[in-house]
């Protein structure tokens, strides 16, 4: 979609393992849902590529139940209470850090707030070491 307006948090539906290429750290399960973190330049439709990252189901691996918390600190969790959109409890994957072209983002489901995104990106800049 070329006229689409792409914002900052949005959250689409996308099969990331079809976009992704192939190498030894491409995802190897499908992960059909991601939010974008790329404020700077989505209003530049000439600018082809968007920032995203994964969200995936909690599960028991990813979940310290004795804490309460992701076991990856790099994981951001966000709820169905907040978002009824989603069906399960969302880890946020802010390590795994991609560029999508920007057509295959037609799919849009909802908007992070402000604070969700807000602790996404510092998730994503303690990855990247900034």
């Amino acid at each position: 979609m070329e006229d689409q307006i792409l914002r900052d948090g949005d959250v689409f539906f996308l099969n990331l393992t079809k976009h992704t290429g192939v190498s030894r750290n491409t995802m190897k399960d499908p992960h059909y849902i991601a939010v974008i973190m790329n404020k700077r330049k989505l209003e530049n439709y000439n600018h082809k590529t968007i920032i995203c990252v994964p969200m995936t189901s909690v599960q028991p691996q990813l979940w310290d139940e004795t804490y309460n918390r992701p076991r990856i600190q790099s994981h951001y969790l966000i709820t169905p209470k907040k978002y009824p959109e989603l069906t399960n409890n969302t880890l946020v994957k802010c390590e795994q850090i991609y560029t999508i072209n920007r057509e295959y983002f037609t799919d849009h489901r909802f908007t992070l707030d402000k604070q969700d995104i807000y602790e996404v990106r510092k998730r994503m800049i303690n990855v990247i070491g900034y």
